[in-house]
C-alpha cells in the first residue's frame, strides 16, 4: 500500500478554494490545526489485537467452532473452565468436552445452529480433563469468516452456572426451611401483599380463624376472621387491626397487639398479635407477615386468678382472726383490718415494719428462732407471744405461721395468722391463782397429814416395837438363868407383834423424808439413792456448798426429784441413774439422768400424773421442769430454779 502525502497547497483551504479559518479581532486569520493521517495497515491491526484482547480476556467463556463443531478459538476464561490448555483444543471437537450424558443435546444445539438465523441458547453440562461436570449455559451465534473465506463459524458464549445452581438450590432449601417452618411452627402465621390481600397462611391460622380465606381476594383483606374486636369487646374494622397499620408504616404499642378474633362458629378466641412489615431494597413497604398467639387459656387462667384473689382478699380482710404476710426479713407486706384494729395501726402504718419491732421484747429470742426455721426449712409454727400496740399496751395472741413457697418450691414469703387471747389468758390466770391455791392447800394438808401419820408412827407402832424388844430380852433372860419360859410371855410377844402389823398397815410409808432444814435437800437426796429397795442402782452428783434456805422449795424439789426416780425405775430400763444437783450464779439445777431407752418425739409425755404433779410442784416455787431425750440414749429430767 502506498503512502498518502499531505498536499501543502491544500492547508489552510476549504474545498472550494478559500481559506479555511476564522479572524481575530484585529483580523489576522487563525488556521485550523494540521489533520493527521494513520495508515490504514496500521489501525487494521490495532483493531485487530483489540478484538483478539477482548476475546481472550472477556469475563465469560468464549470458543468458537465450525459447523461440525470443531474448535476454532477459545479464550481464556473457556481453557480454564475446560481445564485444558489451548493448544490442546484448538482444532479439536468440542464435543470432547461435553459431559457423556450431554453428547446428544450439544448435538441437537449444533445442528440447530446451524438452521436458525438468531443466537442459539443451550444447557448443559461439560467436564473438565479430570472428569469433574459443571453446568453451563452455551449461547451461540453464527458469523462467517473473512479471514477464512466467508466459512461459516459459531461465536459461542460459556457461561458457567455452578454459582447460580448453587445460590438457586440454597434458595430451594431456604424456601423449603421457610415453608417447613411456615407450616410447623406452633403459631398461626399469615402473609400479606403490601395492599392487604391474603397471600399465604398456615394450618394453625386456619385453625384460629375458624375458617380458610381465599387468597389474592379483595374482600379477604388484612385478616382471615370474617369479625375482629378489641379487647373491650368493641367491634373492630379490618382496615384499623394490627396488620393493616403495620402495611400502613404505624408504629404499634403493647396495648395494641392484643384482639378478639370470631371464628366461624360463633365462639371467640383471645390472640396476640405480632406484624411485621416487610420492605425490599429500597425500604418500600412489599407486604407483611404476622404472627396469632392465641392467648384464650392464659386469659381464663388470668381471670380465674383474678377472681380468686379478689375473693381471698375478702376473705382475708373479713376474717375475724388477723392476717399478716411477711418477706424473709420479716418485713410486713400486707395486714388485714382485724389486725390493724387489734394493734390501732393503720395498714400503710404497718406495711415496711418487721414483725419484731411489734413484738414484746421478753418474746424477741423466741420469735425471731422460730421465724429463722420458716425461712431456712419451711417449717410452719404456733407460737403464744405479746404484741405492743400503737399507744403502747401489749396483748397476748396466739400466731399459726406458715411459709408461702414459689414455683420451684422454694420460700418467697410467710403468712400469720394472728389470735387475740388476751381474755382467755385472763381467763386462764385467774384459773391458775385458783387451782394453785386449791392444790396449793391441798399439798399443805397432805404435808399435815404426812408428818401426823409420822408422829403416829413413831408414838404407836414404835412403842410396840419397843415393847416387844423388852419382852424378849425379859424371856431371854429367864431362859439362859432358869431355863424356864412363861407361856403367857411368849403370848403376849405375839399379841403385841400382830398390833404392831396392824398398825403399820394402817400408816403410809414415806410420809417425811426428813427435816428441811438448809443443809436438808442434799441429805434427803444422799438416802433417797441410798435405798435398797431401788431396782436400778442410782448415785447422787451434789455441790457441797448447795444451801436451800426455804424449806418448801426444798421440799418440792426433794418430792420432784423421787418421783422422776421412781419413773425412772419404772419405765426406762436403764442401767443406772444419777440426781444431780449443781448450784451457779443465776439458781439451781436439778436434774434426774438415766441411761435407759429414752423418750420418742411423738411420746405423749405430758398425760402422766407423775409429769403433772412435778410440773405443778415447780410452777408452784417459780421453776422451770424440762424433759428431754439424750444422746446416745437416755432421758433428762431438769428443775431450774433462779435465784
Amino acid at each position: 500500500m502506498k503512502k498518502v502525502k499531505a498536499v501543502s497547497s491544500a492547508r489552510g483551504r476549504s474545498p472550494t478554494g478559500g481559506v479555511n479559518g476564522s479572524r481575530t479581532g484585529n483580523g489576522a486569520i487563525v488556521l485550523p490545526p494540521k489533520p493527521v493521517f494513520k495508515h490504514p495497515k496500521t489501525e487494521l491491526e490495532a483493531t485487530i489485537q483489540r478484538y483478539v484482547d477482548l476475546f481472550d480476556f472477556a469475563p465469560i467463556g468464549y470458543v468458537t467452532f465450525d459447523r461440525v463443531g470443531r474448535i476454532e478459538e477459545i479464550n481464556v476464561i473457556a481453557t480454564r473452565l475446560l481445564g485444558r490448555p489451548r493448544k490442546h483444543l484448538i482444532g479439536a471437537p468440542f464435543v470432547v468436552c461435553v459431559a457423556k450424558a450431554d453428547v446428544q443435546i450439544f448435538l441437537r444445539h449444533l445442528l440447530e445452529c446451524r438452521s436458525s438465523k438468531g443466537p442459539v441458547e443451550t444447557g448443559l453440562h461439560l467436564k473438565t480433563r479430570d472428569g469433574v461436570e459443571f453446568p453451563v449455559l452455551l449461547s451461540s451465534t453464527a458469523a462467517s469468516s473473512s479471514m477464512k473465506n466467508g466459512v461459516l463459524l459459531f461465536q459461542t458464549a460459556i457461561v458457567d452456572l455452578s454459582a447460580r445452581q448453587r445460590a438457586e438450590e440454597s434458595l430451594r432449601q431456604s424456601e423449603k426451611r421457610y415453608r417447613t417452618l411456615f407450616d410447623l411452627v406452633p403459631v398461626a402465621v399469615y402473609t400479606c401483599d403490601a395492599a392487604g390481600l391474603i397471600q399465604e397462611y398456615n394450618q394453625h391460622a386456619v385453625e384460629v380463624w375458624g375458617r380458610e380465606p381465599e387468597t389474592n381476594d379483595p374482600s379477604e383483606k388484612f385478616c382471615g376472621s370474617s369479625k375482629i374486636f378489641y379487647p373491650d369487646g368493641r367491634p373492630m374494622p379490618h382496615d384499623k387491626c394490627p396488620m393493616a397499620r403495620a402495611l400502613r408504616g404505624e408504629e404499634l404499642t403493647p396495648a395494641d397487639l392484643e384482639m378478639v378474633v370470631e371464628r366461624a362458629s360463633g365462639a371467640r378466641q383471645n390472640v396476640l398479635v405480632s406484624p411485621a412489615a416487610l420492605r425490599n431494597a429500597q425500604g418500600k413497604i412489599i407486604g407483611a407477615i404476622n404472627c396469632l398467639h392465641d392467648i384464650t387459656a392464659r386469659k381464663r387462667a388470668e381471670n380465674a386468678l383474678r377472681e380468686s384473689e379478689e375473693r381471698s382478699r375478702g376473705i382475708i380482710h373479713q376474717s375475724t382472726a388477723g392476717i399478716v404476710g411477711t418477706d424473709l426479713t420479716g418485713h410486713i407486706i400486707f395486714a388485714n383490718e382485724k389486725f390493724c384494729r387489734m394493734l390501732g395501726y393503720k395498714e400503710r402504718e404497718l406495711v415496711g415494719k418487721t414483725i419484731f419491732e411489734i413484738t414484746h421484747p421478753g418474746d424477741m429470742a423466741e420469735s425471731r428462732r422460730l421465724f429463722r426455721r420458716i425461712v431456712r426449712k419451711a417449717e410452719p409454727y404456733q407460737l403464744e407471744k405479746r404484741y405492743r400496740r400503737k399507744e403502747g399496751s401489749f396483748l397476748w395472741v396466739s400466731v399459726s405461721a406458715s411459709p408461702l413457697r414459689d414455683a420451684e418450691g422454694k420460700t418467697q414469703s410467710a403468712v400469720s395468722v394472728i389470735v387475740d387471747i388476751s381474755d382467755q389468758k385472763k381467763a386462764q390466770a385467774i384459773l391458775e391463782d385458783r387451782a394453785r391455791g386449791l392444790e396449793g392447800e391441798i399439798l399443805a394438808i397432805s404435808d399435815r397429814e404426812q408428818r401426823r401419820l409420822g408422829q403416829e408412827l413413831h408414838d404407836s407402832l414404835c412403842q410396840h416395837l419397843t415393847a416387844i424388844a423388852f419382852m424378849a430380852r425379859s424371856v431371854a433372860l429367864r431362859l439362859k438363868k432358869h431355863r424356864v419360859i412363861e407361856v403367857e410371855h411368849i403370848d403376849k410377844i405375839a399379841d403385841l407383834i400382830n398390833d404392831g402389823v396392824t398398825e403399820a398397815r394402817t400408816i403410809a410409808r414415806g410420809l417425811h423424808p426428813v427435816d428441811m432444814e438448809p443443809p436438808g435437800l442434799v441429805t434427803a437426796l444422799a438416802a433417797l439413792v441410798k435405798q435398797r429397795h431401788w431396782p436400778v442402782p442410782c448415785r447422787l452428783e451434789a455441790d457441797e456448798e448447795i444451801s436451800v434456805r426455804d424449806s418448801t422449795v426444798a421440799l418440792h424439789l426433794y418430792r420432784i426429784a423421787r418421783e422422776a426416780v421412781i419413773n425412772a425405775n419404772k419405765y426406762s430400763r436403764a442401767r443406772e441413774i444419777t440426781v444431780r444437783m449443781r448450784g451457779s450464779a443465776s439458781g439451781i439445777e436439778l436434774s434426774v439422768i438415766d441411761d435407759g431407752v429414752g423418750i420418742s418425739a411423738n411420746s405423749h409425755l405430758g398425760t402422766g400424773m407423775g409429769f403433772h404433779i412435778m410440773q405443778y410442784r415447780a410452777r408452784s416455787i417459780g421453776a422451770r421442769l424440762e424433759v428431754k431425750p439424750i444422746k446416745p440414749h437416755g432421758t433428762r429430767v431438769t428443775c431450774y430454779v433462779q435465784k
